[in-house]
This record gives structure tokens, C-alpha cells and sequence, in this order.
């Protein structure tokens, strides 16, 4: 079953806007290289903060590989774009909901 995982967000300066999210929200702040600055709010998903540039504002549901295999299928079959793209520690297949809304369902590697 999918699941809120994360807002995507881009910012001219990731780490100021993690500050903010962290003095004021609690937030866990978690930085990779490569990777956006992640504010997980505890038992609410995650701020996924990106450098301006980046994939764009969008919402991340958690998928497992079957269930993204199945949307990616009806999405085809209701003829509505999609793309899959490769973040090294998850695969996310972006698509748009009828107001324009980009949407991610993800899916995590090596995660249950």
C-alpha cells in the first residue's frame, strides 16, 4: 500500500532551509553526498530538500518494486506519461496527477 514518503522542495541554500526545518519543526537532518538534504520529521516522512535545478517540487509515496510495476502499467494503459529514474539507493517513477502535480512513486533498494 503506498504511503506519504516525502516532499520534494528546491532551494537556493538546502542547508539553511534544513536549519529552519530542524530549530522548528524537530526535524533529523540527514546529508549524503550526491544526494538531497533529507529533514525527516519523526513519524511523518521526510523534507526532501534539493540545490535549485534539481527534479523539481514534488510528492513522494513509497511503493514496493511490484506495486510501481503495477502503477507504471495502469498509467500506460490510461495513457498517462511517466518516467523512471535511478537514484543509486532507490528507483522513482515520476508522473503527473490531473492538476499538474508532479508525483514520485518510489521505491527503496535493499529496504523491506
Amino acid at each position: 500500500m503506498p504511503r506519504l514518503d516525502h516532499i520534494a522542495v528546491e532551494s537556493p541554500d538546502p542547508d539553511r532551509s534544513a536549519a529552519f526545518y530542524e530549530r522548528f519543526l524537530g526535524a533529523r537532518i540527514v546529508r549524503q553526498k550526491g544526494h538531497p538534504v533529507m529533514a525527516y520529521l519523526q513519524g511523518s516522512g521526510a523534507v526532501a530538500i534539493h540545490d535549485q535545478g534539481g527534479p523539481g517540487t514534488h510528492i513522494g509515496f513509497r511503493v514496493s518494486d511490484a506495486e510501481r510495476e503495477a502503477l507504471r502499467r495502469a498509467l500506460d494503459e490510461a495513457g498517462i506519461e511517466s518516467e523512471e529514474r535511478d537514484h543509486e539507493s532507490a528507483v522513482g517513477l515520476f508522473f503527473r496527477d490531473p492538476d499538474g502535480r508532479q508525483l514520485e512513486a518510489i521505491t527503496y533498494r535493499g529496504v523491506a
